[in-house]
């Protein structure tokens, strides 16, 4: 039969689409599918050459797929896009997976970037392999390989410094330690035990001193002579420190998932928090009508967005501190199929920007457009140039950027003379110049965030990128994880001057490249689950409310059903509706899903041990007693029952795990609990007596009971 076709051009979250509308009765039957989700396909396939060290075989170009609404009756199809992509909904989407599926049982540790370093006199590149264990020394003029360094098993090698004495230390991430060694081939290394969950580590030159930022929150400060091996000053910053930077008479801590900033001086006295600027925009959102696939309406809404996820901080000569981070919307998210959005500037519903001077009272900020879970930034010795680096980005386009920090400034001053004003960033300092939103909307965010983007490389690395620095100023090194491999380009014709094939053995995972690889909707899973945990982010659903990320980390298998609500019986009905549907990714081979499942269950809660075991000890009584309850619902190895319970919050829910909860705050499903005290203690938060029994418990009680649940 053929199909009465009326063609619409829209313009969806940037991206103009030619839909194709049809009425349902002019489709053939269909399957059935669940709302929201997307059918499973079988895309035709382009061979691939296979890449050197990796696994091979072909690369999937989906094919015009169509958007089911409830019940399964198509609503619109999308026309093919160039270069293997869909246009329509969701955004455009990547070329997916295929080949044979590697399940690793011992796969590599999720993506955190930030494992490159250029030595003081330019003559050495230090990179280090969490993947592998490994540290590779690499001679930056010569563009050549020197030796590699051997750690230990799980050691997990992440952020590296070097000292006044020319000495490498290397944070050891999987083993709560530093490793200390010189550059020589035959070096000694060195290890110093520094807390539980080490991240961020910074030199201070004027006192010959390592500090050290532990996620659990400490600051660990050590001397730089590996001899010495006890702390001489270890501070409590509360959770989620990341990277540390040393500065005159400061020192500068960042948070993770909140992506603050502390600002210390050099006693480690808290002097101020500053965070990136919210932003938001009018937002004219087209919605189409479930009864009439042909029938559109428009309307406008307000959207703001807020900083999370500080994947990265460096120190830029002349300018400040520079944060690489995420935004994520506060705004309703839709749940039917591509209702995560797409990834063009301010459209998605998780954005990279770049915030400079964030130290200072006039901090830019700015999106940088297509660039999917970015994890790692540099910056040139004259403070001039920044360079980022996008794994997410691998098979779709390229996953570095390259930056002027006087263009960002540029940029935003450019905007402002347009009408905006630099406006306080959260907590009352630092600032952001941004163009005014326009007038008449009651409520609207006072600015919009401005959009750019960076230079790409000409010629893309052979393998995924995850660590960058500059190598002299104009040649950047940018560190491959698979193949393992260093590449050397050249800034001033984009292109590779040089490859190392570090020839180490392939770390493949079919699972770990899901995790991390963009959808159509411009986001990774690793975007909301940054190194397989959480974001922080409490998000508003359309017809579901507000729910707070969940973390992935300490056995998701076993725990179902998923999501908050329990409305996800399986991983695989997660994989359709989620994946596939809202994010707008590829449709995955049921062993491509399972793969995923697994290497997320292998990925461990973070712990760290009490502080004061007595009080800890005391409040494991307390859970597990029958007066409290807290053990009737939270048993078994992963301290849920499954279950999905009605606790007095105003839902029913799923029992969460409490592996690792201290590393996830804020709590409950709604995010009302910023830290595990609040979950007793405020008003109309934790569902009171129907959540356990524990009106009745005194203040040190509540706080013995506290101090074990941030040891499981």
């Amino acid at each position: 039969m053929a199909l009465r076709q009326v063609m619409k051009t829209l313009s969806l979250a940037g991206v103009v689409a030619a839909v194709a509308c049809t009425t349902p009765e002019e489709f053939p039957p269909q399957e059935e599918h669940d709302a929201g989700s997307v059918p499973e396909q079988k895309p035709p396939t382009v061979p691939m050459k296979p890449a050197q060290g990796g696994t091979g075989g072909t690369v999937s170009v989906p094919p015009v797929q169509m958007f089911p609404s409830a019940g399964g009756s198509p609503v619109v199809t999308c026309a093919a896009g160039p270069s293997g992509t869909v246009v329509g909904p969701g955004g455009s989407r990547p070329l997916s997976l295929s080949g044979s599926t590697v399940k690793s049982e011992a796969p590599p540790p999720p993506i955190s970037g930030g494992t490159m370093l250029t030595t003081s006199d330019g003559s050495t590149i230090v990179a280090a392999d969490p993947d592998r264990d490994q540290v590779y020394i690499v001679d930056a003029a010569g563009m050549k390989q020197l030796h590699t360094l051997e750690l230990n098993a799980g050691d997990q090698p992440g952020r590296v410094i070097e000292d006044k004495a020319g000495r490498i230390h290397v944070v050891l991430r999987g083993a709560h330690a530093i490793a200390s060694f010189g550059r020589e081939k035959d070096s000694a290394i060195t290890r110093r035990d520094v807390c539980a969950v080490p991240r961020g580590i910074a030199y201070d030159e004027a006192n010959d001193l390592i500090h050290v930022a532990c996620a659990e929150g400490k600051m660990v400060t050590l001397n730089a002579e590996p001899a010495m091996p006890m702390p001489t000053r270890t501070l409590d910053l509360g959770t989620d420190a990341r990277d540390v930077i040393v500065r005159g008479d400061k020192l500068f801590v960042s948070r993770f998932r909140s992506a603050e900033l502390l600002v210390m001086n050099m006693d480690g006295a808290l002097q101020e928090t500053r965070t990136p600027q919210s932003f938001g925009h009018i937002e004219e959102r087209t919605e189409v009508n479930p009864e009439n696939a042909c029938e559109f309406t428009s309307k406008q809404v307000n959207v703001e967005s807020t900083p999370n996820v500080a994947w990265r901080s460096v120190d830029v000569p002349n300018v400040g501190v520079a944060m690489l981070h995420q935004r994520s919307r506060t705004d309703e998210i839709q749940v039917t199929a591509g209702g995560y959005g797409s990834g063009s500037c301010g459209a998605g519903i998780v954005q990279t920007a770049v915030t400079v001077g964030l130290d200072s009272q006039r901090a830019v900020t700015v999106d940088m457009i297509d660039l999917t879970l970015a994890v790692d930034m540099a910056v040139d010795r004259e403070g001039a140039v920044l360079a980022i680096v996008a794994p997410g980005n691998q098979g779709v386009t390229s996953q570095v950027q390259t930056v002027s920090v006087a263009s960002l400034q540029q940029l935003v001053m450019q905007q402002a003379a347009n009408g905006g004003f630099g406006s306080p960033g959260n907590n009352g300092v630092g600032g952001s110049f941004a163009m005014s939103s326009p007038a008449g909307f009651p409520g609207q965010p006072a600015d919009i965030a401005p959009c750019m983007s960076g230079t790409p490389l000409l010629q893309e690395p052979q393998g995924q990128v995850t660590a960058v620095t500059f190598a002299s100023p104009y040649v950047l090194a940018l560190q491959e994880r698979e193949p393992a491999g260093i590449s050397f380009y050249d800034l001033r014709t984009n292109t590779q001057r040089q490859r190392i094939d570090l020839g180490a053995e392939s770390r493949f995972d079919t699972g770990h490249a899901m995790f991390h690889a963009r959808a159509g909707a411009g986001i990774a899973c690793a975007s909301c689950h940054p190194e397989a945990g959480d974001d922080g982010h409490t998000w508003t659903f359309a017809t579901i409310g507000a729910r707070r990320t969940q973390t992935l980390r300490g056995g998701l298998l076993g725990t179902e059903p998923l999501h908050w609500n329990g409305d996800m019986k399986d991983f695989g009905t997660l994989m359709k509706e989620v994946f596939v549907g809202r994010m707008s990714g590829f449709s995955p081979s049921p062993d491509q899903a399972d793969a995923l499942s697994q290497f997320l269950d292998r990925q461990p809660a973070l712990h760290a041990d009490a502080v004061d075991k007595d009080a800890a000890d005391r409040g494991k009584e307390l859970f597990e007693s029958q007066e409290v309850g807290c053990s009737g619902c939270h048993t078994g190895s992963h301290f849920t029952n499954n279950r999905t319970e009605n606790v007095g919050t105003g839902a029913d829910l799923q029992v969460p795990s409490l592996k690792g909860v201290r590393f996830r705050t804020p709590l409950m499903h709604d995010g009302c609990a910023a830290n595990l005290s609040e979950r007793f203690t405020k008003k109309d938060c934790g569902g009171g007596d129907k959540h356990g029994k524990t009106s009745q418990l005194k203040a040190e009680q509540i706080s013995d009971l506290t101090a074990y649940l941030e040891t499981l």
